[in-house]
């Protein structure tokens, strides 16, 4: 009973931490105006890194409603940051369901597939709505900014979360 009680804490712990994350996450796009530094990338790799094979129902209404927050403070159309968030979600349970929640070369894999995806989403969009090119050297500036950060954030996700645990 007592440990039950220590599970909960620590469940509840790290959900916070990561909602903490992505909260300042999304929060620094007021900040920042540097083109190469786009905050939701960053959002969707906390995401994709946070959760193994335990999500809950409200996690997924949670990461909807971050996106919201996100379009809201950044001034995109109400639903896109939404649905990519709940996109690397779908990809972080896609990994854990097949069973390769562990193996890091793969899921790092399966994270670029997944940005390259939507970065070639975005750019269609933005083509085929407004007839406007975007650089694609700087989507791809982009996509390897937020790799440089994939493996630091990862260990920091599986490493640092259990600082409250005693260590042998």
């Amino acid at each position: 009973m007592i440990f039950d009680r220590d599970t909960r804490y620590n469940d509840f712990y790290s959900e916070f931490i990561i909602h903490a994350a992505i909260f300042i996450s999304i929060s620094l796009n007021i900040f920042s105006s540097i083109a190469i530094l786009d905050f939701i990338l960053l959002s969707c790799m906390i995401i994709y890194l946070s959760k193994g094979s335990r999500v809950k129902w409200h996690y997924s209404l949670l990461i909807f409603l971050w996106g919201i927050y996100s379009d809201l403070i950044i001034g995109y159309p109400i639903g896109y940051s939404s649905a990519v968030f709940l996109f690397f979600l779908l990809l972080n349970q896609v990994s854990n369901f097949f069973g390769i929640f562990f193996i890091d070369t793969i899921r790092f894999l399966i994270f670029v597939i997944g940005l390259i995806f939507v970065s070639a989403l975005e750019y269609l969009s933005i083509y085929l709505q407004f007839s406007t090119n975007i650089s694609i050297y700087l989507q791809a500036l982009q996509i390897l900014f937020i790799l440089f950060f994939y493996y630091p954030i990862n260990y920091l996700l599986k490493n640092n979360f259990n600082l409250y645990a005693t260590k042998e």
